[in-house]
């Protein structure tokens, strides 16, 4: 997908992480196109625009298409510009072409600990796990850990839910890539597993739950009450 053929109304998601081990998801909707920058209706944490400024913050952009690929643009910027007596929040970014979701379905932030077994790897490794989809899932490390995982590599990962439940998931690494604060793996699995697919949706319904009480914040006035400064 081409940053300039974002279509207007579509509903973007945006994660937010300090390069380590924080991080936030926000959802809006596109309002104006042009000029490589969208204008979105401002993003909203409790009633609050929410301000994007500061050290280490990197921030991409999801961009669902009209046939059910989801696009991925990197490193984006985001400030608050005002155009005709209105409040926005901006996204720009130095991509051209986003990224398609290379596991071909749409990806569920997770950014939880977990507990990792790794071939080659005797002990097991407590760290993050980045998200989850039925056919694959990505996890960081820290690289000050020098941990030997390489392109083939088999992962066994085991999620601790609050409600006692424990989810296990298997793949093969099949893509390394450094970041500024951590390497990130991103693993396939062999067979969609049904445990998996429950956690899926446990987790999608709570984020669509979210979502829906942002929806009500952000549209539920309207544009005049809602962005006048």
């Amino acid at each position: 997908m081409n940053y300039n053929d974002i279509p207007l109304g579509v509903k973007v998601q945006i994660c937010v992480s300090n390069g380590s081990d924080m991080q936030a998801k926000f959802i809006s909707r596109v309002m104006k196109t042009g000029d490589k920058s969208l204008l979105v209706i401002p993003f909203m944490h409790k009633g609050v625009r929410v301000n994007f400024n500061g050290q280490n913050i990197h921030i991409n952009m999801e961009v669902p298409d009209g046939e059910g690929n989801n696009w991925t643009f990197k490193n984006c910027k985001i400030d608050t510009i005002k155009k005709n007596g209105l409040i926005y929040h901006r996204i720009l970014t130095p991509m051209t072409e986003g990224i398609e979701n290379r596991r071909g379905e749409r990806r569920t932030y997770v950014w939880q600990p977990a507990i990792f077994t790794i071939e080659g790897i005797t002990e097991q490794i407590f760290t993050t796990l980045k998200d989850v989809s039925p056919s694959g899932f990505a996890f960081v490390v820290d690289p000050k850990k020098r941990l030997p995982i390489s392109i083939g590599k088999n992962v066994a990962c085991t999620i601790n839910e609050k409600n006692g439940t424990t989810i296990h998931i298997r793949g093969k690494v099949i893509r390394r890539e450094k970041m500024d604060q951590y390497v990130l793996y991103g693993c396939r699995c062999g067979e969609q597993n049904q445990e998996v697919l429950d956690y899926i949706e446990r987790l999608t319904t709570k984020e669509q739950t979210e979502n829906q009480v942002n929806d009500n914040q952000n549209f539920g006035f309207s544009p005049d009450e809602m962005m006048q400064v």
